[in-house]
């Protein structure tokens, strides 16, 4: 193709798709620091840092004791070491919520409804919280992976050379010279973040097709049908189980490389997961099985026993995330998405301006069209939003949040908001500029 064509393409993406692929571009900026944001506005999941050190296992049993008919879904270690344990369980006739464990004191800091900031940027940017209540809110998001690959290899041909633009910031000329320089300049430092999002959503894609079209398969192993390699269900026994604590020293006994994040009851057995020697992986790459009544070791997985596709497949989320670095490589997913973000923006701006100079009427239509169609969407997942959330409170009502994480999410929302206005302004102002000059 020429290098006009490849403009086009480039351009069109954006044009056609600009407020939707913002949404999911801001959102996941957010999502990669969801956790830390969790820990700022939210004092119950910080860590007192001391010398002792309080184990996942134990943190779990506390909460037993100290809620004795709660049922625990599943008890995680923080991102990191000033991050509480984090024991998520439900009271009968209630809904899941944390239970925050300090792991230097064994203090329980107290419970918060299962809804939160990560919980938030989680369903807004997975599956638009659930919009129209079926497996195509998945497929909504998913299918801009087409679009923002496009603009991503597009790129690579509209700007040759790009390497040379990292500091070549044009100082004269108009407002739109000057916001084509720093589109320019912003898309060469975050091309790599555009082609590693690029990659992952395309996977994902791929692997929901696969799923819900070929095998069914989620996971290599797991209890049920839908894994490669099935486990069978453990029935109950009776015979009292060990204790979390027991197993949990057999979980380090027979893995002593595994650093758990992670465990539960699954299919009978007792579960953990988390990290070994094998990088860039999540947490469920590596997982071991133990039967709870005998201690026995029933199944031990390595990210890299699944094959090459599972291996493949437990890649995509912490490359997507950049959580594979701790908190900086965070910081440095939030920042280029942030980027991805404004490139969405100003390069559909300055194109649709490019456009109406040239006196091509057609673009106007195709602007008012997309904000149409995107606004309409936007208004079915506020919709689906409002149920999604109380969902996770009593009776139909809103989780209670603390006033901080309730502050910045409204906050946050509100400033999402004004962008999408201010952005879908200037461009029907370019619209409105086009047919009185025409």
């Amino acid at each position: 193709m020429t290098a006009k064509q490849w403009f086009n393409w480039h351009s069109l993406s954006g044009v056609w798709f600009g407020v939707l692929l913002f949404i999911i571009c801001w959102t996941g900026a957010f999502a990669s620091i969801a956790h830390e944001l969790d820990w700022l506005f939210n004092d119950q999941v910080r860590a007192v840092e001391g010398q002792s050190n309080i184990s996942l296992a134990a943190a779990y049993e506390m909460v037993q004791k100290a809620y004795p008919d709660a049922r625990i879904g599943i008890a995680f270690t923080g991102p990191d070491t000033y991050f509480a344990h984090d024991i998520v369980m439900r009271m009968p006739d209630s809904p899941w919520q944390h239970v925050y464990v300090d792991p230097y004191s064994g203090t329980i800091l107290g419970a918060s409804s299962f809804f939160n900031i990560q919980r938030f940027f989680r369903d807004f940017h997975m599956h638009f919280f659930g919009v129209f209540d079926s497996i195509i809110s998945y497929y909504l998001v998913l299918i801009f992976a087409v679009p923002l690959c496009i603009s991503t290899v597009s790129a690579h041909y509209v700007y040759r050379g790009w390497w040379k633009k990292l500091f070549a910031f044009t100082f004269s000329g108009d407002a739109r010279a000057k916001m084509a320089s720093v589109h320019k300049i912003s898309g060469a430092w975050g091309l790599w973040l555009a082609v590693v999002i690029s990659l992952t959503s395309i996977w994902y894609l791929f692997e929901f097709v696969r799923m819900d079209m070929v095998d069914g398969k989620t996971a290599f192993t797991d209890v049920g049908d839908f894994a490669v390699n099935p486990l069978a269900e453990l029935p109950r026994q009776d015979k009292p189980q060990l204790s979390v604590v027991e197993l949990f020293a057999i979980v380090k006994a027979a893995r002593p490389d595994l650093e758990v994040k992670a465990i539960r009851y699954s299919g009978g057995y007792f579960y953990a997961e988390g990290q070994s020697q094998d990088w860039i992986v999540r947490d469920r790459a590596n997982k071991i099985y133990v039967n709870p009544y005998t201690g026995e070791v029933v199944y031990s997985q390595t990210a890299s026993s699944q094959g090459l596709y599972w291996r493949l497949s437990d890649t995509a989320d912490p490359l997507h995330f950049g959580n594979f670095v701790g908190i900086w490589g965070k910081i440095l997913w939030f920042i280029f998405g942030i980027v991805l973000s404004f490139l969405v923006l100003s390069g559909t701006y300055m194109y649709i301006k490019r456009q109406f100079k040239l006196r091509r009427k057609d673009e106007c239509r195709g602007v008012v069209v997309s904000l149409v169609l995107g606004f309409g969407l936007l208004l079915c997942i506020c919709f689906y939003a409002q149920h999604t959330i109380a969902g996770y409170g009593m009776a139909g009502k809103w989780p209670e949040l603390p006033t901080a994480s309730f502050t910045f999410l409204v906050s946050w929302v509100s400033l999402t908001c004004l962008i999408i206005l201010f952005w879908s302004a200037a461009l029907l102002n370019l619209c409105l500029k086009h047919r009185g000059g025409s």
